[in-house]
């Protein structure tokens, strides 16, 4: 048993000795005590300096298995087609978006076939699901970009390329709305959808299958960008305290609607008809401030599928 003449070499083999023993071996700490002639007390000591000075850790890896009775119920008691419910309730905000990123990604694979065509929006939840497919032998799998550019900090959170990325990740071909998200005025808006590029765009979206997207909250309105500040009108600024999120680039009002404001109008993306005609239309969110946008959408059926987490879950079930 250790005394004082050990050095601290002797000492932390001695503890990690210890550590090995009861944590890896599966020795009780009794035994333990009678192989080293000391008692079950000491080695407790022991083992707790051996966690305290890091000669031994210790890694939890709680189940992120997706917890089924808050699917159940969200489908009873919105009008979805399909949500899966990620249990991420000892998950870091890190690990969350990881988990949720991951399970999205492994249903989006399940889900499309080969030729199939997926419209792309753009951000960081995105991203984490898209960055995590698997690797597959599909190919003529067609990513569509749903909107214009919007501005991104992080480049890889641009809508352009997690269209690119998307259609890599399935050895596919990816389609570009090559202009900005929001456009002044009505007759270039008109003149750009006559352009070749983007017409051969918008063909395309019409054969979409599954549409992919993140969804804004109360923080992240297009209101409250500065980039955004030179689209706006009085109309726009007067009505931004109803508005409560976005989704596809449509800022949604109180309701969950899309709001009736100019901006959405100088919006440049696909159809909202063709949106809407689409089966799968995955929104891939969490988090506390985005339960309110989240369940007034779903009412107003602007989305049919859902990724989210635990505590999301079981706040949108309280909100309804």
């Amino acid at each position: 048993m250790p005394n004082d003449t050990m050095n601290e070499r002797e000492r932390v083999d001695m503890l990690a000795e210890i550590a090995d023993l009861y944590y890896k071996q599966g020795k009780t700490q009794a035994e333990i005590a009678r192989y080293y002639d000391t008692n079950r007390f000491r080695i407790a000591k022991y083992l707790q300096d051996a966690l305290n000075e890091n000669i031994v850790e210790i890694h939890i890896h709680y189940s992120s298995d997706r917890n089924k009775e808050a699917e159940k119920e969200l489908m009873e008691l919105y009008p979805l087609n399909k949500v899966l419910v990620v249990n991420t309730k000892y998950s870091s905000k890190v690990e969350t978006q990881s988990q949720v990123g991951k399970v999205g990604a492994n249903y989006l694979t399940r889900l499309i076939e080969r030729n199939s065509t997926i419209g792309v929006t753009w951000g960081k939840t995105l991203y984490s699901m898209i960055s995590q497919i698997p690797t597959v032998m599909f190919n003529s799998v067609n990513a569509v970009q749903l909107t214009g550019d919007p501005k991104m900090m992080n480049p890889l959170y641009d809508a352009r390329e997690l269209v690119r990325s998307l259609a890599t990740a399935f050895n596919g071909t990816y389609f570009y709305l090559n202009a900005p998200i929001y456009l002044r005025f009505a007759e270039l808006k008109d003149m750009l959808y006559k352009e070749p590029v983007i017409q051969e765009t918008m063909v395309k979206a019409k054969d979409m299958g599954v549409i992919i997207s993140g969804i804004g909250g109360m923080s992240s309105i297009p209101m409250l960008n500065p980039s955004v500040y030179p689209y706006l009108t009085e109309n726009d600024l007067a009505y931004k305290d109803k508005c409560i999120g976005s989704l596809f680039g449509y800022v949604l009002d109180d309701k969950g609607a899309i709001a009736d404001i100019d901006l959405n109008k100088k919006l440049f993306s696909v159809d909202l008809d063709d949106l809407m005609a689409v089966p799968h239309r995955i929104v891939i969110g969490y988090g506390r401030h985005k339960v309110e946008v989240m369940a007034r959408a779903l009412k107003n059926k602007l989305y049919n599928a859902m990724v989210t987490d635990n505590d999301t879950a079981m706040r949108l079930i309280e909100t309804r």
